[in-house]
């Protein structure tokens, strides 16, 4: 035995062992998946460094055709959904992100039709060799969503320059599809899935350097709190680099022993981020890869509130669902005026007010006059439904323009990005100043339109929680038309 107060001489390795094995019982199924998930791109390392290991040939056009086409598919999905995000949240590295998916999935979806045996009986180079391409295109588009946060100016230039970079992709997909099913010079004399010639070769390592720089550089930024799918899309930019180390391995043989492994790295590389974005709260998959501009930011904004004036008593009178139809028939028509006609993006609607903001994104330096323009039509709309409904209230309306900070509040289950400051605050006072059917502008709103705006000066206004008085423009709507049948314009409550 062991002399009093001492350990046997095996007692630290059992311990570590057991401190171990507690935390493999700890990781739950979830933080198994993580751990699978960071394992594989060592296990690819591994089989590629090894191809006495993976030398088995596989040959089965039916399965290469299917598997293919739905990893495809994934992608694509995956790209669908990041692009949602993206354009909802205005982020570059997401949309960047989708832009890689789609890219990948385009071209993985090309190289399942050129299955030799079941679509075609061609030998069709260009079908062939699109899954390298599109890895290879998709390698600057991976690299840059893990470095667009590196200059504060690059996530706006990005968005700005969306639909070119979207239609890009779309156009490269297409051409290279028609290009291959022509099969005209110079795929025509390609052999063989991998690439041939030197730079070619040189062009796959580089590809796959890229990846790796954007895993580890995703890793770095992430990693106080990584998430599993940070995680997921870290391995799956380590199983792509592999991939194309194993292309660049292959070279121009139709069969090697890495031939099927690099496949697999891809196929499990996608299928890792799908099952990540699965277990992210579906209302927010991508919200782990925001970037810190996307969760906070500030900027000049124009801020629309309305309000139906006498609501209160109007909803104590009727029946709920009457009171519904009325709230309903005016946000049927306010949504889209204010969102798709002049793109600014209803935040919410609370009871009987709505609550708009324009230039969330910096992107709308006509966002005072927008926001001003989409007031003027929305009491035009108000007072076209009131002539058929006169006992329904009218509306209210305050416009005004300056700095806000646009953050993120909530978390998994309820998210929103409210825009906070003192110019949300007087654009809600200049609403309840408002006449019933009327627009009052803010000072700073009236300035970034023009002298040319109709506005006409108010008395300067006393609201409540501000010092000073707050300067007011009402503007000049025209005078609505007469209801049906009275040939007189229709009486407006105050």
């Amino acid at each position: 035995m062991a002399p009093a107060g001492l350990l046997p001489s095996d007692a630290p390795g059992r311990g570590r062992l057991q401190r171990v094995r507690g935390a493999a019982l700890s990781l739950g199924p979830g933080g198994a998946l993580v751990v699978l998930g960071l394992c594989l791109p060592l296990v690819g390392l591994v089989l590629l460094l090894r191809p006495d290991l993976t030398a088995v040939q596989w040959r089965g056009p039916d399965l290469h055709f299917a598997v293919f086409l739905v990893v495809g598919g994934l992608a694509a999905s995956l790209s669908v959904v990041a692009g949602e995000a993206a354009k909802l949240r205005g982020d570059a590295r997401v949309f960047l992100l989708s832009l890689a998916f789609l890219t990948t999935s385009g071209f993985m979806a090309l190289h399942a039709a050129g299955t030799q045996h079941v679509l075609t009986h061609r030998a069709l180079p260009g079908f062939t060799v699109a899954i390298s391409v599109g890895l290879l295109l998709a390698a600057p588009l991976a690299l840059a969503s893990a470095y667009v946060d590196i200059r504060p100016w690059a996530g706006p230039a990005v968005m700005r320059a969306r639909p070119w970079l979207r239609a890009a992709v779309v156009a490269a997909l297409l051409l290279w599809g028609i290009w291959s099913l022509g099969n005209w010079p110079p795929i025509d004399v390609i052999t063989g899935e991998g690439p041939s010639g030197d730079a070619l070769e040189i062009a796959a390592a580089t590809a796959a350097l890229a990846y790796a720089t954007g895993a580890v550089r995703l890793w770095w930024v992430h990693r106080e709190q990584p998430g599993f799918l940070v995680l997921s899309l870290v391995a799956c930019y380590g199983l792509l680099a592999e991939a194309l180390l194993g292309v660049a391995v292959a070279g121009e043989r139709s069969f090697h022993p890495s031939w099927w492994v690099w496949h697999a790295l891809i196929v499990v590389g996608f299928l890792l981020v799908f099952v990540a974005a699965q277990r992210e709260w579906r209302e927010e998959r991508f919200r782990p890869l925001y970037l810190p501009g996307t969760r906070e930011q500030r900027q000049e904004v124009s801020v629309l509130v309305g309000d139906l004036a006498g609501y209160t008593g109007f909803a104590e009178d009727r029946d709920p669902a009457e009171v519904a139809a009325m709230l309903r028939a005016y946000y049927a028509v306010a949504a889209p005026l204010i969102s798709r006609r002049f793109r600014g993006e209803v935040e919410k609607f609370a009871g009987d007010g709505i609550f708009a903001t324009f230039n969330r994104r910096g992107d709308q330096p006509d966002h005072a006059r927008r926001a001003v323009e989409a007031a003027a039509a929305l009491q035009a709309e108000v007072a076209r439904i009131r002539q058929s409904h006169e006992d329904w209230p009218g509306l209210r309306v305050g416009v005004n323009s300056g700095p806000v900070v646009v953050s993120e509040m909530g978390g998994r289950g309820y998210v929103v990005y409210a825009a906070v400051g003192d110019t949300v605050n007087v654009a809600a006072r200049l609403q309840a100043a408002a006449p019933v059917g009327g627009v009052l502008v803010g000072a700073r709103t009236r300035a970034l339109i023009g002298e040319d705006a109709p506005l006409a000066p108010t008395p300067q206004l006393r609201v409540k929680g501000k010092t000073d008085p707050v300067a007011a423009y009402l503007l000049q709507l025209p005078v609505p038309r007469p209801a049906p049948g009275t040939g007189v314009p229709h009486r407006r409550s105050r």
